[in-house]
């Protein structure tokens, strides 16, 4: 098909050219490193300034960032808080620093790559102070050696740290492995440990002659870097909702799938889990914000895709940023109406050349199962059902054909099917025919399927990296490998990935660097296992009847060929025979850029990606002849998938403060995308062979197959983002961006979104200065517009097909039937369609306190979406041909989102740091299409619909009837209104025992028109807590997760409580079902009566409406670092281990399998119809650091 927007050809070719050779270029140059630097090189690098009465501390900052160098100093032996004034113009370092600390009585040495800040011997620490009230002169002679090493949280060494004998100036700072030495008098002094950004460590020498330390971050509130839209910005001078994620916090999860590692962690984001080996998670920032795709945008490494972050290894990511208001996420305009989440991975740092190995290893179980009948309970079951529908014993209809005709039902030994006979049941001597499924004995004490298609299985995860840097260049490499088995029988995953990141200064004003990732990920088996379906082979375990044993006499799978078995299908079989299905995802994606400086405030950036995901399957349903319905007879299929998409983004920077005051970055860029999406299907059938080797598409004998498609689209975009700072005190920022998407046809095709915020550090101001518990205070406002253009690619233009029937014309007055006779309509076009729009309102607060121990930050948001694109309903006489997508109305979200996080530590050696996020949203349709009345339903789910979306409710809100409990008498069903009554006006349903519908509209009987909304899957709060602890060299982490205030439909309930499922049922429908005599007894009833025919009690209604609540504890992990003087002798920087568990507990008031349900479809969202077992996980892990 043809391409109806043409996105600027001449970039689309030199992207091709380009982009390649430019990242094979780099993947080869990728390990060279640059020599590293000397002392005098650092003193010569320029420094240019002109600053009038400013603190040290902020003259310091200033030099560090333009000569790229740090410094280390004793907090209490020099006083950043003195006032320098200078004005140079590139000169060198040494001249800068000599002219600024000469005057102020300090001295400075390079150590490594640090500059040492030292006090000149004889002069007080603090301006006016003397000796005797500061520190004691240097001591020249010194009687006890000392030595040690000094790390963060994380164990990771830290250079650079200032260890002082305190009261003195003796001392010295950590070298580039993190380890110091020098002398003191005697052991009756205290070591002081300061570095930047980290909290001060007081520890008396006694009689330790070697220290292991560790120092704990201070709040990052104020100096923390947040990645945000095509760049990087100061926490403390951000004006949108950004929320960032660590890596240190990403892996604290052992999932392998990135985007999981969100859950619970980010105020506003929902994830859920998809539980099954390799699945992928559902990702919703601020609830659901359209009746369209609500998908977050995910940026890595500055890379667009729309696939989500299948194949990136989380191990190699290093934070990942949430942008979830307009203000943040307008910059990239169409596609973050939805929020975007900005994936950062890990590149080299300067410094000695590192190698980190981690390693861990496990096994998993269902946390969780259903209470399920054995095989006498069963029986009983069906005789309770025969007498409540009036059967008499011995009567017509009361024989059952494996239970028999008694009183009480009989437990058969065999399970004979029709074409056997009972003559046949000797084993020894049986001769029914292979494969088809013959006698089997049956299972008196009932086979517990569930169990048999679950086990305890195995994973395991290892991951290397090495990683460094030199003056100019720096590089990261890493290898990772996940080998997850399936708690459901036959199935598994594995992943291979490579990482390769580098950056490289070739000159003063021109730098390179590239970023790439692939991953190879096998999903394995039954392929279907874990998806919403109640086909899936778990739902198939659990309604399968327990007379049937797994296999029969002869070794075959048993099955239902007999009568009375019901009509399951053996799950075993059909895991097994689904073991060796394969489906491959293939993923590369990287990106070239090159930067060049022509001031230090002026540079251009200009990166090319690409996102090339490839899924090739090769999936085989074989014959299973002991199914009473079944249909397969050996069927391949292979398909593959290929989904190229290259972005080519260049940007212009300016960033320069005015009079020491006034602070302007402006980011102006041009971007282009194009997306092309290949998929490939054939399919044969009737093999007469089931060998690996043998089932190839050339040997398939009938049902010939061979179906594609090919589509594409493209985006081009401008965009603007102004900041100003005025002192660090007022903040503002403006953006704009220009979207023209080739989904749209000319006239509609360009969106312009705009987006303004500011911010006021109200701790700036005077009258806070002196107030010194509080760090921080900043109030935020915003207001953005994003747009969303996630429909087809070609809904703007009627397309044409050559396949099928449809296509089929009487040519030359014969009727032809070839697919190749003619065209037919496919879809019809929608030339009026417009951007959809979603425009938001934030109001923000952010609150340090306590010396950055206690931090709050609140976020109320209001978001309107207008003109929401969602596929057009006309009547059937319009024919078979897909709609388009419309305008069809809007939705609305109000909400907030608080984050809390308080830290401090007791005593000496025990730090904690306890965290909370809290996210509540409210989400309304306000109309659609301009009808009130209009509904529009969810998927069909056997003949009913269970959600409902129309104005005035939320989207995807539980539709059916309201259940007022359970008819006792019959004087009660003759005051009730009559259920669907006949022609005669009788009642067709009621009697006692069934359930009491609700009349809603009060005409007198109970019909379709009584459907209401009955629940809604929105939670009112979603939460996670986190409580980290530090003793010594042992810590410990709990997080935990949940949500409160929504609801589930457990559609399961209808399979296993009512007679739709011919297999077996729930234990508590024998013995809390309706009858006479529990009612008479006063005994205990929860469940309505159990008749042969009880569709009506099967319709939708708050029956199956649960609360979907719960508390989990997510992770817990305790860990142990292995002494520094121990592993030196083993030639290891760190070495830690550790024990992990997942999903350890969970509390909740559901009754199904898991409340966390894994439904994709935002339209029929909350709806349970079996999924994965919620695994729990326990591992024991080994990190080592060289």
């Amino acid at each position: 098909m043809q391409l109806f927007y043409n996105s600027l050809p001449l970039l689309t070719k030199v992207m091709k050219v380009t982009g390649t050779h430019v990242l094979l270029i780099l993947i080869f140059t990728n390990f060279s490193v640059a020599r590293p630097s000397f002392a005098q090189e650092l003193l010569n690098r320029p420094v240019s300034m002109n600053i009038k009465n400013k603190e040290l501390g902020l003259v310091l900052d200033h030099i560090s960032k333009e000569a790229r160098i740090r410094f280390t100093y004793v907090p209490k032996l020099i006083a950043m808080d003195q006032r320098v004034s200078l004005v140079a113009n590139k000169e060198k370092l040494s001249t800068v620093l000599d002219r600024i600390l000469k005057p102020l009585n300090i001295n400075y040495e390079i150590d490594g790559e640090f500059i040492v800040l030292k006090r000149e011997p004889g002069h007080s620490n603090r301006t006016g102070e003397n000796d005797a009230a500061g520190l004691s002169k240097a001591v020249t002679l010194a009687d006890v050696a000392i030595t040690g090493t000094v790390a963060d949280e994380k164990g990771e060494l830290l250079p650079g740290v200032s260890v002082v004998l305190k009261g003195t100036q003796r001392g010295t700072t950590t070298n580039a492995d993190g380890a110091f030495s020098f002398n003191v008098p005697d052991n009756k002094g205290v070591l002081v440990f300061s570095f930047v950004g980290y909290i001060a460590q007081e520890i008396e020498i006694g009689n330790k002659t070697t220290f292991t330390v560790r120092l704990v971050a201070e709040s990052k509130s104020l100096s923390e870097v947040v990645v945000v839209g095509y760049g990087v910005q100061k926490k403390e001078t951000l004006t949108g909702a950004v929320s960032a994620v660590s890596e240190k916090e990403l892996r604290a999860v052992p999932t392998g799938d990135a985007a999981a590692r969100l859950q619970g962690r980010v105020a506003g984001v929902t994830v859920v889990t998809n539980n099954e080996p390799g699945g992928n998670s559902i990702v919703r920032v601020r609830g659901i914000g359209s009746i369209n795709n609500n998908d977050p945008l995910y940026i890595v490494d500055g890379v667009p895709t729309n696939t989500g972050l299948s194949g990136i290894n989380p191990n190699d990511v290093e934070s990942m940023t949430v942008l979830k208001d307009a203000s943040a996420a307008a910059i990239y305009g169409s596609r973050g109406a939805n929020g975007v989440i900005v994936v950062t991975t890990k590149r080299g740092k300067k410094g000695t050349l590192k190698l980190s190995f981690d390693a861990r290893y496990g096994a998993q179980q269902a946390a969780n199962h259903l209470d399920m009948m054995n095989t006498q309970e069963l029986g009983e079951l069906l005789w309770q059902r025969k007498r409540n529908n009036g059967l008499t014993v011995g009567g017509p209809g009361w024989a059952d054909a494996q239970f028999g005709n008694g009183a009480t039902p009989v437990i058969p030994d065999y399970i004979i099917p029709a074409g056997a006979s009972a003559s046949q049941v000797n084993e020894s001597t049986y001769t029914y025919p292979t494969p088809y499924n013959g006698i089997t004995k049956a299972n008196k004490e009932g086979t517990n399927w569930f169990k048999e298609v679950t086990a305890v299985a195995p994973i395991q995860e290892y991951n290397l990296s090495v990683s460094g840097g030199g003056e100019k260049s720096n590089f990261a490499v890493s290898a990772g490998y996940l080998n997850q088995k399936g708690i459901i029988d036959y199935t598994g995953f594995n992943r291979y990935s490579l990482r390769a990141n580098s950056d490289f200064t070739v000159t003063k004003w021109l730098k390179i660097g590239q970023t790439i990732g692939a991953t190879v990920s096998d999903r394995l088996g039954y392929i279907n296992t874990g998806t919403s379906n109640a086909g899936s082979a778990v739902a198939y375990a659990i309604r399968q009847n327990p007379l049937i044993p797994v296999y029969d006499i002869r070794g075959n799978f048993a099955g239902t060929k007999a009568s009375g078995t019901g009509n399951g299908v053996n799950p075993v079989a059909l895991l097994s025979r689904a073991k060796d299905n394969l489906n491959r995802q293939m993923r590369l994606m990287g990106s070239v850029y090159a930067q060049i400086d022509f001031t230090p405030n002026l540079w251009f950036k200009s990166l090319i990606g690409i996102d090339y995901n490839t899924t090739r399957a090769k999936i085989r349903t074989l014959a299973d002849p002991e199914w009473t319905q079944t249909t397969n007879n050996n069927v391949l299929t292979e398909s593959q998938q290929d989904i190229f998409q290259y972005n080519w983004t260049n940007t212009l920077n300016f960033n320069k403060t005015f009079r020491n005051a006034h602070t302007v970055n402006v980011l102006a860029g041009v971007e282009a995308i194009r997306n092309n999406n290949q998929i490939f299907t054939a399919t044969r059938s009737t093999y007469p062979f089931t060998d690996l080797d043998y089932m190839v598409l050339d040997a398939g004998q009938k049902d010939v197959s061979n179906t594609g498609t090919f589509d594409e689209w493209a985006l081009f975009s401008y965009f603007v983002r102004v900041n100003y700072d005025y002192k660090g005190k007022y903040l503002f920022e403006a953006t704009t961006r220009r979207d023209a998407s080739s989904r749209f046809a000319a006239a509609n095709r360009w969106g312009t979104f705009p987006a303004f915020s500011a911010g006021w550090r109200i701790v700036e101001e005077p009258f806070l200065k002196n107030v010194s518990w509080l760090s921080d205070l900043k109030v935020r406002a915003g207001w953005g517009q994003n747009g969303n253009d996630n429909v087809g690619n070609y809904n703007a233009y009627t397309t044409y097909r050559a396949a099928g029937a449809e296509s089929y014309y009487n040519i030359s007055g014969t009727s032809s039937t070839k697919s190749d006779a003619g065209l037919h309509i496919y879809s019809l076009g929608n030339p009026a369609g417009q951007w959809e729009s979603s425009t938001t309102t934030n109001l923000g607060l952010d609150v340090v306190l306590l010396n950055n121990k206690f931090e709050a930050n609140i976020d109320i948001y209001n978001r309107r979406t207008t003109n929401m694109l969602y596929p057009d309903s006309r009547p059937d006489t319009w024919g078979a041909v897909v709609l388009p997508s419309i305008n069809v109305g809007e939705m609305r979200n109000n909400g907030i989102d608080v984050i809390l996080s308080y830290r401090n530590r007791i005593g000496k050696d025990l730090n904690f740091n306890i965290g909370a996020n809290l996210s509540h949203y409210k989400n309304t349709v306000v109309r659609l299409n301009g009808n009130p009345s209009e509904i529009r339903y969810g998927n069909t789910l056997q003949n009913d619909v269970y959600t409902a979306t129309t104005a005035g409710q939320p989207i995807s809100s539980f539709y059916g009837y309201i259940m007022d409990g359970i008819f006792n008498t019959q004087e009660e069903v003759s005051q009730a209104p009559k259920y669907n009554p006949d022609i005669n006006g009788r009642d067709t349903y009621s009697r006692p025992g069934v359930f009491k519908f609700r009349d809603i509209n009060g005409d007198g009987k109970i019909t379709t028109a009584d459907r209401t909304f009955i629940g809604s899957p929105h939670p009112t709060l979603t939460y996670g807590l986190n409580l980290a602890l530090n003793y010594k060299n042992w810590d410990m982490t709990m997080f935990f997760q949940g949500v409160t205030g929504n609801k589930v439909v457990n559609y399961f309930n209808r399979e296993l409580l009512f007679t739709r499922n011919e297999g077996n049922y729930l234990k508590r429908r024998l013995y809390e079902s309706w009858t006479p005599e529990r009612y008479a007894n006063g005994e205990k009833i929860t469940l309505p009566i159990t008749l042969t025919d009880d569709a009506n009690m099967q319709k939708p209604s708050t029956f199956f409406v649960e609360s979907g609540a719960y508390l989990r504890m997510k992770d817990f992990q305790i860990g142990y670092t292995i002494p520094a003087e121990l592993t030196k002798k083993l030639h290891v920087d760190r070495l830690r281990a550790y024990f992990q568990s997942t999903n350890l507990f969970t509390i909740t008031k559901y009754s199904g399998l898991n409340p966390e349900i894994t439904e994709p479809n935002d339209g029929n969202k909350g709806v349970d119809t079996t999924v994965y077992p919620t695994p729990q996980i326990f591992m024991l892990g080994l990190n080592l650091n060289f």
